[in-house]
């Protein structure tokens, strides 16, 4: 979609035949973009013109029998307010005119019609035309955008409404926008969140010989998201030889069989029902599902029990792990119900994979209290860990735990909380291997029977894992001032360098650039880059005849004045001494 503007069409009104042949000798209106469509000689005959020509603008007379150019302009505006109206008008009726400014009148001209001024107002008004013609065209094209972009942006919307509380208000309009059925019967929902994975070890999967299943026809029709309706039972195959040409990478594997589950998962349920399925950021399958709560769990088992059969392709064993969440009665608390199926999940730890595991089931029957997550804490010790703050890290982690535990099963629940913010810290920060994760340390966590060895075992992960992360930032962080340093030596001479200009080439804000300069070098960005330069006048000044203009220049400081006052400074002699001492 091309934006287009044909010649505007106008529209001249006065009772007078002179004034209208005037207005249409008098310049060149082709050339400005414009064509003359018709011709009016009174209010009721150009009400019927702009009815059957529907020009963009209107040039009318002022006095006309039965009704005056203002009136008509009113009427104009009212039925089509983007049209543009100027009034002609005469030196004696000037201050009349001005009342039509009000009327929100695009321009008035003034009688005898001057060649230069109409130009100026034809040009005027084109320009104002363009501008609204650009902007409508512009949105009409983000409507577009939108539109195609829609099913993303719902999913994105339900994993934000999964993620956090959202003002109920909020929550309903949005929900309409999205066609999300939870507007009507009583508020309500369940969450169950399901965990699709190859289970084989990686390098397996990566080798020539996993994964026969997988054609290539079969990726394509995947990767271009066609031809999933396929019935359950077909199962494309792979020659041996196709398969040794084009071995499947093990990411690959596993985003395939995700895009199979997710949609094995909507076609479970019905279009109609008041069940929505989303992938969340961990790339696990996520129902909610809206309603009474009485199938649910039945229908999730009933779910993954498909799942697991239809999915269990030749060379590749597929887990599937399902955690649900007890039923929430107000659609704001869909975000607790997630964390309960996340935390339900999370417990296959101990109780295996290919499993629905409902979080009621969690909670420790005989009237005491159930263990509940707090989210805020989990989400700032996540914090500490990610950027390397292991001490705030183990003084949170002591906090989080001064809880009272019914038994040893809540405070291992807890437990499984912190390893799993230390793993998302660790993934985030793109940390692999056993840094990441010591499986025999975890291990340790979770079969440990007294909360003391518990606590001590935990404040050595966190430690660990925040070391870990910290140690990369400070070198990453290192390796950026290194690079940084390359770049203002090599750049030093482009006057436009500079701390916004350097942030921006390397993809960092401008303050923090600022604070790790000033912690690796000891200077400010510009006490740093100024130093540079001088050291390179200096240079310049022993081994050259150049002027001093133009070594200012040379070093990216142009202002002649400001570079000989700046050098002065910085060296304690002007340049000509310094020249005149060298040796």
């Amino acid at each position: 979609m091309e934006l287009t503007v044909e010649p505007l069409k106008v529209l001249i009104v006065d009772d007078e035949y002179l004034i209208r042949n005037l207005l249409r000798m008098r310049i060149d209106w082709e050339q400005q973009g414009m064509t003359i469509v018709g011709e009016a000689s009174d209010a009721e005959e150009a009400l019927d013109q702009v009815e059957l020509l529907r020009p963009d603008i209107v040039f009318t007379d002022i006095y006309m029998p039965k009704m005056d150019g203002i009136e008509l302009s009113g009427i104009l505006m009212g039925r089509y307010p983007n049209i543009k109206i100027v009034v002609v008008t005469g030196h004696d009726e000037f201050e009349y005119a001005r009342q039509s400014v009000k009327l929100g009148i695009s321009d008035f001209i003034l009688k005898p019609i001057r060649a230069s001024e109409l130009l100026q107002v034809t040009a005027k008004l084109r320009a104002a035309i363009e501008q609204e013609v650009g902007r409508e065209y512009e949105l009409i094209k983000l409507r577009e955008e939108m539109k195609q972009s829609l099913p993303y942006l719902r999913e994105r919307f339900v994993n934000q409404w999964l993620i956090d509380v959202m003002p109920e208000d909020e929550l309903q309009e949005k929900a309409r926008f999205f066609g999300i059925p939870i507007s009507s019967g009583e508020p309500g929902l369940r969450i169950a969140v399901m965990e699709v994975e190859v289970a084989v070890p990686q390098a397996k999967i990566a080798a020539s010989e996993a994964c026969p299943h997988l054609s290539e026809p079969y990726h394509q029709r995947h990767q271009a998201q066609r031809g999933l309706q396929q019935q359950q039972h077909d199962q494309p195959q792979l020659s041996q030889h196709q398969t040794e040409a084009h071995p499947q990478p093990a990411e690959e594997i596993h985003i395939l069989l995700r895009m199979v589950g997710m949609k094995r998962v909507q076609a479970f349920y019905p279009e109609d029902s008041q069940t929505i399925i989303v992938m969340d950021p961990h790339n696990r399958i996520v129902v909610l599902s809206f309603g009474a709560d009485t199938e649910f769990a039945v229908q999730v088992q009933q779910l993954q029990e498909e799942l697991q059969h239809t999915l269990k392709l030749e060379g590749c064993e597929v887990d599937v792990t399902v955690g649900i969440g007890q039923w929430q009665s107000a659609w704001g608390r869909a975000c607790v119900g997630y964390r309960e199926a996340c935390r339900a999940l999370d417990y296959q730890a101990f109780v295996g994979k290919n499993q629905v595991i409902c979080f009621e089931d969690l909670v420790i029957e005989g009237g005491k209290k159930p263990y509940h997550s707090d989210a805020q804490l989990l989400q700032q010790l996540q914090f500490y860990v990610s950027v390397g703050a292991g001490e705030e890290a183990v003084l949170l982690l002591e906090r989080m735990l001064s809880v009272p535990f019914s038994d040893v099963s809540q405070f291992r629940m807890a437990a499984m909380d912190v390893v799993t913010e230390c793993q998302r810290a660790a993934i985030e920060q793109q940390i692999e291997g056993e840094h990441a994760l010591n499986k025999e340390a975890v291990a340790a966590i979770f079969t440990a029977d007294h909360l003391p060895e518990l606590k001590s075992m935990l404040e050595q992960h966190v430690r660990t894992v925040s070391d870990v992360i910290q140690a990369k930032r400070q070198a990453k962080e290192g390796n950026l001032i290194d690079r940084v340093i390359a770049y203002l030596e090599e750049n030093m001479g482009n006057a436009e360098v500079g701390l916004s200009s350097t942030a921006a080439a390397f993809y960092v804000s401008s303050g923090h650039l600022g604070r790790l300069m000033k912690k690796e070098t000891g200077q400010t960005f510009v006490e740093y880059l100024t130093q540079l330069r001088i050291k390179k006048a200096e240079m310049l000044l022993k081994q050259t005849d150049m002027k001093g203009y133009e070594i200012g220049e040379q070093v990216g400081i142009p202002d002649p004045h400001y570079f000989s006052v700046l050098f002065k400074k910085h060296i304690g002699r002007s340049m000509n001494e310094y020249r005149n001492v060298k040796t």
